[in-house]
């Protein structure tokens, strides 16, 4: 092990255990058992070297693999705290440098039996832990969540008691007496307020955002509180929650248009599984949020006590009811027996189906979304969303805001109850598409040349997947190693792809280094004798036949047929067939 990578993993380890200064190391180590936690440096008035443990964790600096064994394990045990704090991505990127630790020493000491042993355990930890997020409803997964500003900012609101305009009164009770309303509407200061701070306020720019996203959902959850036998108007309480956002999260991981805690979603039937998190399905949520409310009418024979229950849990204003020996959400308000939150929430929601009703009148000029209307297709197989966009011609995105429930890039495999949602009309398409569709074209892969320098780690975060997945995807066996000019398989189905950013810096890269030997390749094929336009092209770093059969408007089939290709691995370099040869047919 060189100088700089000693230093790096023995500074590494004094910053990770807590240490606010080290000490060099004594010719000899002493052994002695790793503590199952960092221990913890407290605040002394004594001098800082004071507040060092009198013994270091058990570290032989004058072994390198295990100093990286000490280095991955005080990783993990940090990514164990932040665990335990809930804080599971930045649990994640602890748990992923660990790994990475003993992969990098790997490389050069092949042949310890103790980083594939420390790796093996690593692994088993690392994924017994994310079973139980997972259970939980979370996961170490990055989804593409959007804050939940409607509710979060709802705590933070001061609307009573505040200057109420005189004529607002008047104003609102007249014009409530000219719209249908099935759900009471009472008129006070603190419904008055909210008005004031949507019409007035800095509420405005959020209820614009609900009252234009509210037309792609709102036949669909009338048709639901219909069906379920609740007011029409507690559309609004979805506007208060999420501003009809399915993606949206909030900071106490409610999640969904309706915003349900992952307990109350298992309850009312929303599925959470590492693929898929039906809190986010707009259909299902609003059905389940509609039994709720029911539910929770038929404990309290009161919709404010039943919306205040909806918020703050029916337990919370069950004790606050009998403490209190009050009989309506707006004494328990009076008496401040619940939290802020919740006694902003009656009335915001009051005050948004009061706008929501007529908001030409309040100064709202807004055109509603059109509708979306869909229909549902049932996936029993694992298949990539990209694949299905591009043969029922929907575009990619589309697909992706339709199906917010689908936490990755692919549909869950084996589970007969998982259904796609797709545009409506399009579900025949897909069954004629999809339904007879091998196995083997159902997931996407991309495929990387390994350069000088690369890594598992560094090649796994480049485009969004993990170590594990690479050596399982590439039969690398228990100590993976990388070999220069290796075409690499990327699974991509599980993982995101790597951003525009990434592939435009990655794509500059490698055109510099190969740019002489395309051009000189690009003029041998211009110059073929009657060879016709784009008869050829040379595969470059980052090219797959669906990249190349997309550019020039064909197909991986007929690349595979022209050029004799059993599987879709490419080489770079590699000098492909594009154009049709004599006598082949279009077909």
């Amino acid at each position: 092990m060189d100088l700089k990578r000693w230093l790096r993993s023995f500074l590494s380890l004094c910053l990770i255990w807590g240490f606010t200064a080290c000490s060099a190391p004594a010719p000899k180590a002493v052994k002695v058992t790793p503590p199952t936690t960092p221990p913890r440096v407290e605040a002394h008035p004594e001098p800082i070297v004071a507040a060092i443990p009198s013994k270091l964790p058990e570290v032989n600096f004058n072994d390198p693999v295990q100093l990286a064994i000490s280095e991955a394990q005080a990783r993990f045990e940090k990514g164990q705290g932040l665990y335990k704090d809930g804080s599971l991505k930045k649990a994640k990127d602890e748990f992923n440098a660990a790994i990475d630790v003993i992969l990098d020493t790997a490389g050069q000491y092949q042949k310890d039996p103790r980083l594939q042993k420390e790796l093996t355990e690593l692994v088993s930890k690392i994924n017994a832990m994310e079973l139980l997020a997972l259970q939980g409803g979370d996961g170490f997964t990055d989804q593409s969540d959007q804050p939940a500003a409607a509710i979060d900012d709802l705590q933070h609101v001061e609307t009573f008691p505040s200057q109420i305009d005189p004529t607002l009164k008047k104003k609102v009770e007249d014009e409530i007496k000219e719209v249908t309303h099935d759900l009471p509407i009472e008129i006070n200061d603190r419904v008055l307020g909210f008005l004031d701070y949507y019409e007035n306020g800095r509420g405005r720019g959020a209820i614009e955002v609900g009252l234009e996203r509210v037309g792609k959902y709102q036949p669909m959850i009338e048709r639901i509180l219909k069906e379920e036998g609740v007011p029409l108007d507690l559309i609004y309480l979805c506007q208060a929650e999420s501003a009809f956002e399915p993606r949206a999260l909030s900071r106490a991981s409610a999640k969904g248009m309706w915003q349900f805690i992952s307990s109350r979603g298992k309850e009312y039937g929303l599925r959470q599984t590492w693929w898929v998190d039906e809190r986010s399905d707009p259909e299902k949520s609003t059905r389940a949020a509609a039994r709720h409310l029911r539910d929770l009418y038929a404990m309290f024979g009161d919709w404010y006590l039943a919306m205040a229950a909806y918020n703050s849990g029916p337990l919370r204003v069950q004790h606050a009811l009998e403490k209190t020996g009050a009989d309506n959400f707006w004494a328990l308000a009076e008496k401040r027996a619940l939290p802020n939150e919740t006694i902003n929430y009656v009335p915001n929601i009051l005050a948004l189906t009061i706008i929501g009703k007529n908001p030409d009148k309040y100064g709202f000029s807004v055109m509603p979304a059109p509708a979306v209307e869909t229909e549902r297709v049932s996936v029993d197989k694992a298949t990539d969303l990209r694949v299905i966009a591009e043969k029922i011609d929907v575009p990619v995105e589309e697909l992706r805001n339709l199906n917010a429930h689908v936490l990755r890039w692919t549909t869950p495999p084996d589970d007969p109850d998982f259904q796609l949602i797709l545009p409506k009309g399009y579900a025949n398409r897909f069954n004629d598409e999809i339904g007879s569709l091998p196995d083997s074209k159902r997931i996407l892969y991309r495929e990387h040349v390994v350069k000088k320098g690369d890594t598992l780690a560094a090649i796994a975060r480049t485009y969004g997947t993990t170590t594990q997945q690479l050596v399982a995807a590439n039969h690398l066996g228990k100590t993976p190693i990388l070999r220069v000019g290796y075409t690499m398989v990327i699974p991509m189905s599980d993982a995101t792809p790597p951003s525009p950013k990434s592939l435009a810096a990655k794509t500059t890269t490698t055109t510099r280094r190969t740019s002489a030997s395309t051009a000189s390749t690009a003029r041998t094929a211009s110059t073929a004798s009657n060879a016709p336009a784009n008869r050829y092209y040379t595969v470059r770093p980052g090219d797959t036949l669906f990249k190349i059969a997309t550019q020039f408007h064909t197909t991986v089939d007929k690349l595979k047929a022209r050029n004799h290709l059993s599987s879709t691995r490419l080489t770079v370099g590699k000098r492909l067939i594009i154009g049709l040869e004599k006598g082949e047919s279009a077909n």
